[in-house]
């Protein structure tokens, strides 16, 4: 009796730490997923960018772009939102642009939303740039896997000046 009753109490609590440990691993998949994404759109941008700027700042989700993220990139130009800042300039202080605040050369913050998933190997990224008054986008990425990781298709432009 001593041994079936050992039995349920050990297989009672199996289940419960598979239960309590399933969500936790799938939430790391979905980070680890997440950050991917995030970083092909990341290098889409700054491939893409043919102005000249000193730094890219990046923002996701209105805050800092997680260091780890930026790391992946492999680029001491790349950086966090916070290193950037919008500064007046022009006659009369009229017009504004993005500049580096440890350089006070020109940069670009690029700012990236939330992700919609349209699939496993599909997604969909708000997001855009801002390097001045008028220099600013924004609009949806679009990224996809394949064998070799995440990539940016395309991007539609909702905005753009």
């Amino acid at each position: 009796m001593k041994r079936v009753v050992a039995w349920v109490v050990f297989l009672t609590l199996a289940q419960v730490t598979e239960r309590l440990a399933l969500p936790q691993t799938a939430n790391v998949m979905l980070q680890s997923k997440s950050a991917e994404v995030y970083e092909a759109v990341i290098e889409f941008q700054i491939k893409s960018w043919d102005l000249s700027a000193d730094s890219f700042c990046i923002e996701i989700n209105g805050r800092d772009a997680d260091i780890e993220i930026l790391k992946h990139i492999g680029s001491a130009r790349v950086k966090q939102a916070s290193a950037c800042k919008k500064q007046d300039s022009g006659p009369k202080k009229s017009f504004m642009s993005v500049v580096d605040k440890r350089t006070r050369k020109h940069s670009v913050i690029f700012d990236i939303e939330d992700i919609r998933w349209s699939g496993d190997a599909e997604a969909e990224i708000d997001g855009g740039w801002l390097c001045g008054d008028l220099c600013m986008a924004g609009g949806v990425y679009h990224a996809a896997h394949d064998q070799s990781g995440w990539h940016v298709t395309r991007f539609d432009a909702h905005i753009m000046s």
